[in-house]
């Protein structure tokens, strides 16, 4: 009898415990509910298990793998486990990088997991609102489209006029040697009878030299075309499923361009670093200043150490319009 009470005690006491090692929680959140377009948020799914006297089995979260009405870029996880006086508390994060494919309202949809016994634990479904891109950028783009063929046409038409002005300066060179020469080969015998008769008088007839005086045709230097920065990242983050290594090293050769055409105390010739050098000299604020710190320091990362960025790609994006929209000032 009293082992039967012992048998049952210690039953009840397995039951507790694995009670309590399958405690758990789901849930998902943003950082941000609205967002422009071009722009990305980041979605992060937590799991938090309760783990009992003795038990350090965990459940992992299941993968992501696609979202109605955004793109996800990048993924990351981590894991953490703690025990205070033998009771346990894991986390398990999923953060996922969205870019939203269109303007509008988006739902997030609800996310479902089950555990071991059965039992299912759900997320709360949210809604997401994409603002459309300014109506400056749309005009800018506009005008950008139509200048293009104007600025190719007076471009042709430059160089006409150029070699217009050429020919007629080499024309007014010519014309009036070519007719000195032929004057002076009529007057050949006169000018030989002179001779004599200018040697008679001690004197020599005077001959003027022609001044030929050239003038070079102004040269221009074409305008650096300007380059929408928050459309490129966009279009580059559409391209790639992953920020991986390719990723960055397209992502930091687009910065460099838009870098170039947002100052002309920038030039092709310099390094990466020589360009944030001289970017941070130009910047007032020292935010832009640390900026360029950084952003050297994941440039160094992923082309010399061949390797991804320490940081996340949303703290790198925002150094890099910080720095650009610091040296277009």
């Amino acid at each position: 009898m009293r082992a039967a009470k012992l048998l049952i005690i210690v039953a009840l006491l397995m039951l507790v415990g694995l009670s309590q090692g399958f405690a758990m929680s789901i849930e998902a959140e943003v950082d941000r509910t609205e967002v422009g377009f071009g722009e990305s948020l980041t979605l992060v799914v937590t799991l938090t298990q309760q783990l009992g006297s003795g038990r350090t089995q965990t459940f992992a979260l299941p993968r992501i793998s696609s979202i109605p009405g955004f793109d996800i870029v990048s993924t990351r996880s981590s894991q953490s486990t703690s025990f205070i006086n033998g009771v346990g508390n894991a986390r398990t994060q999923s953060l996922y990088e969205l870019v939203p494919q269109e303007p509008g309202k988006f739902t997030i949809p609800a996310f479902s997991f089950a555990d071991s016994t059965g039992k299912t634990h759900s997320t709360k479904p949210l809604e997401i609102t994409v603002l459309p891109p300014p109506a400056q950028n749309e005009e800018k783009a506009e005008e950008k489209s139509e200048a293009a063929p104007s600025a190719r046409a007076e471009e042709g038409s430059s160089l006409f006029k150029a070699m217009l002005v050429l020919g007629l300066l080499l024309a007014a060179i010519i014309a009036p040697v070519m007719i000195l020469s032929s004057v002076s080969g009529r007057r050949g015998p006169s000018a030989a009878a002179n001779a004599g008769s200018a040697s008679g008088n001690g004197r020599e007839p005077a001959i003027e030299d022609a001044e030929v005086v050239e003038v070079a045709a102004p040269s221009s230097v074409p305008p650096r075309q300007a380059i929408d920065f928050a459309a490129e990242v966009a279009r580059l983050k559409r391209q790639h499923s992953e920020a991986d290594k390719l990723f960055y090293q397209q992502y930091f050769e687009l910065f460099g361009r838009a870098a170039l055409a947002g100052s002309n105390s920038l030039n092709e010739s310099m390094t990466s670093d020589e360009m944030l050098k001289r970017a941070a000299e130009m910047c007032s604020s020292d935010v832009a200043r640390q900026a360029c710190r950084r952003l050297a320091g994941d440039i160094e990362l992923t082309l010399y150490a061949n390797r991804p960025p320490a940081r996340a790609f949303a703290a790198i994006d925002a150094d890099a319009r910080d720095i650009i929209n610091a040296i277009m000032q």
